[in-house]
């Protein structure tokens, strides 16, 4: 390799040897930051459990009609934090993006004896690119404020979060797990600031396919508030099922 390689060039080269190698190390480049941070100082920590559950049901073809529940439980896993439920419309334009937008209604806890019901939308665009054995994604999420049922003073769009999310995945051959890494910013709008990175999530896991309608998920991660006077790190560990079905006349 010349010394006069530029450095961008140099990168990909050295990324495009580790795949012919072993593939895995690719997910190094997202596994390792999450490893990292666990040592790192941090205000406010705790230990989360996110369960969820999500069916996906095509109506026509490449229509599908989302509905997913999550429950997320805080204070060493002893507490719930949150209950969320989203409903809505997922469309595949081709095989490479797809957009989608949905309602949620989540039930926020202060702390054990009290929470309050907010709603809000969201819109989602994603883009998915199948190099080889790799799945590579980016996904960006336009979500409006989260407002307290009933109040007549917020307003839904006074504030809007964009979220920029990045995933890898690895196919095994032979068998029906997927190790991959996700990576994910939020940047709030509408604040004093004008605009602000408020948090971002990290995550490493392994999806395993029951069967081409069933599919289990677990990963592990850290979600960390960013740019607040008492930011909070959870570490949290992340299960889901979900199950894909059509209609009968769906072809």
């Amino acid at each position: 390799m010349s010394a006069t390689t530029p450095m961008p060039e140099m990168a990909m080269m050295m990324i495009d040897y580790s795949m012919k190698r072993n593939p895995f190390h690719i997910l190094l480049i997202f596994i390792l930051p999450v490893i990292a941070l666990q040592s790192a100082d941090g205000q406010q920590n705790d230990f989360q459990c996110w369960p969820s559950i999500q069916m996906n049901l095509e109506v026509i073809k490449n229509l599908k009609v989302q509905i997913e529940e999550e429950v997320r439980l805080q204070e060493n896993c002893s507490q719930f934090g949150k209950q969320i439920n989203d409903i809505g419309l997922s469309y595949r334009i081709n095989k490479y993006l797809r957009t989608a937008l949905y309602y949620r209604i989540e039930a926020d806890w202060k702390n054990a004896d009290d929470f309050v019901w907010r709603n809000g939308a969201y819109a989602d665009v994603a883009f998915r690119y199948e190099p080889g054995r790799f799945t590579l994604g980016y996904r960006l999420r336009v979500q409006s404020s989260r407002i307290e049922m009933g109040n007549k003073e917020e307003q839904l769009f006074s504030r809007i979060r964009n979220r920029h999310k990045f995933t890898v995945e690895y196919d095994i051959k032979g068998i029906p797990i997927a190790p991959f890494a996700e990576g994910e910013l939020f940047i709030d709008f509408g604040g004093p600031d004008g605009y602000s990175l408020s948090s971002y999530r990290a995550w490493a896991g392994v999806s395993y396919a029951i069967n081409k309608q069933n599919e289990l998920s677990l990963k592990y991660g850290i979600d960390q508030e960013l740019n607040t006077p008492d930011p909070l790190r959870a570490f949290v560990i992340a299960v889901s099922y979900s199950v894909d079905l059509k209609l009968p006349s769906v072809k």
